[in-house]
């Protein structure tokens, strides 16, 4: 769990209390196109989309059955340790069959999970293909899964296939490249968009935050929005070219995403500035680089200690230490459900305290006061949980989910990518920097706060003798820079794929005013 930064996919095993509710004697496949997922084949006629690729059947409110369907640009090694904890497994059994369909490869398993007294049957089927990572999952009781597997499951899965989406025609060159990464054995794959002309043209370099992203930042199934492909189309259209990649291990680009550090995407991003020298339509003297989010820590770093670039730009980027970033957003997520009546004051004084030693303890390496911290919070959560609450988690004891949760935390307390988040320094870096620089921040975003990193930023930038940087805050956008009604994570689904209205010109505004636009 990569916490601040973190796009995971959501595979949701849906735990009731219930009986046998026995299978339709008819049911008609009706097809679906999900433009979020970029997936498409059919799906039980009835059957209601509960969002995030989930299909509920809801004959009744004890009714369990459901499929999935999902895809996100990770690979299965990726995915499959976010599967298994909903699936009460710590590794996966041996494939029961493989199916081929659509070109497509799939691994299929049947799991049987015990829940509230009954046992829910699930198949699940993973298939990766141009490297996406695609989920099929289906689940049901014990009664009445030998139908369903075959009147549903497997119809389904032979029907699922990457969603194509109809070439769209720009006004500018679009150029698939590859280049060596900032390690040896890693090989980024990226778009390269030059506008209209013979250059040499002034270009921008596009970082990603957390997670394993794509070029395009595509962050299905928590939004629809694409962020990197949306900015790569309208600084190309204003004269400016792009250069945007997949992470390492991402997608095309090699390499292994779960073992790098942040020092290793920050070198990822210096290649990627190596690469643009070697070209001769861009412009030497006019590379910039965008960081979002973890992004903006490869863009505060670079931008102190490369020589080859001419400006930066945060877009949402950390500008105080890791730990500092974690316990605000931490607390704004959990403040939302203070606010809301969910939790009590007394409640939320007794989990900053948690979340400000055990993260404390995390920086400075000591993991066993991690581990201790964790488990006793976790215990006092648990002993102050209604049963209900405890069922709407999937649990019926107590116990159990402190066993389950606390080693999932702990392990991502032991990942060294999280160490060194929590004790990066991005106000050090800030302070270094002398070039042109925009920040750019959210009034509602709960992951990268701006209340907190837009003052320090401006700080750290006046501390360096900057003379030309600009820090503008927009009231209503979230973490995506969306229009938003609270910036809660949950509702960037909900929210149209574009920017708020005063984004885009904002950014292309400050960039071509520092650049030389080829006419």
């Amino acid at each position: 769990m990569r916490g601040i930064f973190k796009v995971m996919l959501i595979c949701a095993l849906v735990l009731f209390a219930a009986t046998g509710i026995f299978a339709q004697d008819a049911i008609t496949l009706v097809p679906f196109r999900d433009p979020l997922l970029e997936v498409e084949g059919v799906i039980p006629e009835g059957w209601t989309a509960a969002g995030n690729g989930i299909y509920m059947r809801g004959e009744s409110p004890a009714d369990l059955t459901l499929m999935a369907i999902q895809a996100a640009a990770a690979s299965l090694e990726q995915v499959i340790p976010a599967l298994l904890p909903q699936l009460a497994l710590t590794e996966l059994p041996e494939a029961v069959e493989q199916v081929e369909a659509n070109g497509m490869q799939w691994d299929v398993y049947q799991v049987d999970v015990p829940a509230g007294g009954i046992v829910i049957r699930v198949d699940l089927a993973l298939a990766n293909q141009d490297g996406r990572s695609y989920i099929v999952l289906m689940q049901t009781t014990e009664e009445e899964y030998d139908a369903l597997h075959e009147a549903v499951f497997l119809p389904v899965l032979q029907s699922v296939m990457p969603l194509v989406e109809e070439a769209v025609e720009v006004a500018y060159e679009v150029e698939e490249v590859t280049f060596p990464g900032g390690a040896e054995g890693v090989t980024l794959a990226g778009t390269l968009t030059l506008p209209e002309g013979d250059g040499p043209f002034p270009v921008v370099v596009l970082v990603s935050g957390s997670g394993p992203q794509d070029r395009d930042e595509n962050l299905a199934p928590m939004a629809a929005i694409k962020p990197f492909a949306l900015i790569a189309d309208a600084l190309t259209n204003a004269g400016v070219a792009v250069l945007r990649y997949d992470d390492r291990g991402v997608g095309e680009s090699t390499g292994d995403f779960t073992a790098a550090l942040i020092t290793d995407f920050v070198a990822d991003a210096s290649a990627a500035i190596d690469y643009l020298l070697t070209r001769e339509d861009i412009d030497p003297q006019q590379i910039g680089l965008l960081g979002h989010s973890e992004g903006g820590l490869a863009a505060a770093y670079l931008g102190a200690n490369n020589p080859n670039l001419a400006f930066v730009i945060g877009m949402a980027p950390p500008a105080v230490t890791g730990l500092e970033v974690m316990i605000e957003q931490n607390m704004m997520l959990v403040g939302s459900e203070a606010e809301a009546g969910e939790i009590t004051e007394e409640e939320l004084a007794t989990y900053r305290d948690y979340i400000v030693r055990t993260l404390s303890a995390v920086a400075e390496g000591d993991l066993e006061t991690a581990e201790q911290l964790t488990r006793e919070t976790y215990t006092w959560m648990a002993e102050n949980s209604t049963a209900e609450e405890l069922a709407a988690a999937g649990y019926t004891d107590a116990d159990q989910f402190v066993e389950d949760m606390v080693p999932e935390l702990v392990a991502a307390y032991e990942n060294p990518w999280y160490q060194e988040l929590l004790n990066w320094d991005a106000f050090a870096d800030w302070a270094q920097v002398t070039i042109p620089t925009l920040g750019l921040f959210g009034g509602k975003d709960v992951q990268v706060v701006a209340d907190q990193n837009a003052p320090a930023m401006e700080a750290a930038l006046q501390e360096a003798g900057n003379e030309d940087f600009e820090v503008i805050t927009f009231p209503n956008a979230n973490h995506l820079f969306q229009e938003a009604v609270t910036g809660a994570i949950r509702e960037y689904g909900t929210l149209e794929p574009v920017f708020t209205p005063d984004f885009l010109p904002t950014l292309i505004n400050w960039i071509t005013a520092r650049v030389s636009v080829v006419e």
